[in-house]
């Protein structure tokens, strides 16, 4: 089933960001490693804006570090993003424990952000170890427009387990260096794009780039970060998916074409050495229903292209490629999704994906995933009450049949 001030500020920029661990020989020492994303994108239509208030957001390290940094985006933003403070601290189910540790940049506690660019907050020491909750918290001072943010997909899953909201809206106030948030709301994910942290031991990275049925209830990549570490395999698992996303073109209310965002969202992740291409469900259902014409339905041809060229660009970076299949989708809710026509191209691009030699590795995603007694769906026990994608067992199922000899 799988293959193998300006001087001033200056100089302390300098120091904090390319500082690197005091202790250890240099044969141990590794730079930044990505340890958990948020990949940005475009928030559309009536937004309200938020001014005076404090933004805080759980995010997972999926590896152990000494220090940390947080990185910030306003890639999408039409205006410049003002932070008047940021921090982070260590917390459980979103509840902040100990004293929330101020953020940086460039020895300064607040900083602009340019629309359309990234900030890198000044490293901190810390020490976190794997699978640790963290909440970044950030003061908006003015009237800010959350322009920029990160989808997360409502629970589909009921029999999955209850969690805690992902971010969490103060009432007025700057709420950094808090541990409670006064009067808070829940809200979606803004300006947080990643966190990397310095690893104690050399570590390797995978990438996932997915859609919504990676983005989606049990987040197989995170049960995967998990196992790994229990394997005592010291590799970070990073989710680049975003839902309702297409490889090969832009989905109308904010989501790049994958091919266009990879070298942000993927190949620029600090430590990659793996990336797993999950799925192109969305080049082939989403043409013909109410949002994407039916003319833009992709040939095989512009599907395994968009692999290959994805490949290329990894592998130029040296970074290992696996490609997974599709998995099946019929009984999808969605008008005009599924359709016989569009099984049969699936089923046409999994069958170049398995013999294809252009891949490191493969993950028979479909094989994992479908009913053995109806092929184009997934197995009930295993589905969303939608039948899109894997339930939190299905999301387990994946990440407890990898060969974990792929992320050597």
């Amino acid at each position: 089933m799988f293959r193998s001030h300006i001087a001033g500020a200056a100089v302390a920029l300098a120091l904090s960001v390319f500082a690197l661990p005091a202790s250890g020989g240099a044969q141990g020492l590794q730079g930044w490693v990505g340890a958990w994303e948020a990949a940005p994108q475009a928030q559309t239509g009536p937004l309200k804006p938020i001014g005076n208030q404090t933004v805080r957001q759980r995010l997972r390290s999926s590896l152990a570090g000494r220090r940390l940094r947080v990185v910030l985006s306003n890639a999408y933003g039409t205006k410049p993003l003002v932070i008047g403070a940021a921090s982070i601290a260590r917390s459980k189910d979103g509840v902040v424990e100990g004293a929330p540790v101020a953020l940086r940049f460039g020895g300064r506690s607040s900083i602009v952000v340019p629309p359309g660019a990234p900030a890198y907050s000044d490293p901190v020491d810390l020490p976190v170890d794997s699978m640790a909750e963290l909440s970044v918290s950030l003061f908006l001072p003015q009237s800010t427009l959350p322009e920029t943010y990160h989808r997360a997909l409502p629970a589909q899953d009921a029999a999955g387990p209850a969690v805690a909201a992902e971010a969490l809206i103060s009432a007025e106030g700057d709420f950094t260096d808090k541990a409670a948030l006064a009067g808070s709301s829940p809200g979606a994910r803004l300006f947080v794009a990643r966190l990397d942290v310095l690893p104690a031991r050399p570590a390797k990275l995978v990438a996932v780039l997915g859609t919504t049925r990676t983005e989606g209830d049990g987040r197989w990549p995170e049960h995967l970060a998990r196992r790994l570490q229990a394997a005592r395999h010291n590799v970070g698992v990073v989710n680049a998916s975003l839902v309702a996303n297409p490889l090969t073109r832009p989905y109308p209310g904010g989501g790049e074409a994958a091919l266009a965002r990879f070298d942000r969202d993927v190949l620029m992740v600090p430590g990659l050495t793996h990336v797993v291409l999950a799925d192109a469900i969305n080049d082939i259902g989403q043409p013909g229903g109410p949002v994407v014409p039916a003319a833009e339905a992709p040939s095989l041809q512009l599907l395994t292209d968009a692999y290959l060229q994805l490949a290329a660009r990894a592998r130029a970076r040296g970074v290992k490629v696996i490609a997974a299949t599709v998995p099946p989708f019929e009984g999808v809710p969605f008008q005009g999704f599924y359709s016989a026509e569009k099984e049969a191209l699936r089923m046409a691009l999994n069958q170049w994906i398995r013999a294809s030699v252009a891949f490191d590795g493969v993950i028979d995603l479909d094989a994992i995933l479908r009913d053995p007694a109806r092929p184009s769906r997934i197995t009930a026990s295993l589905a969303t009450a939608n039948s899109f994608g894997p339930n939190d067992a299905g999301e387990h199922r994946i990440a407890e049949s990898l060969d974990l000899r792929l992320f050597r």
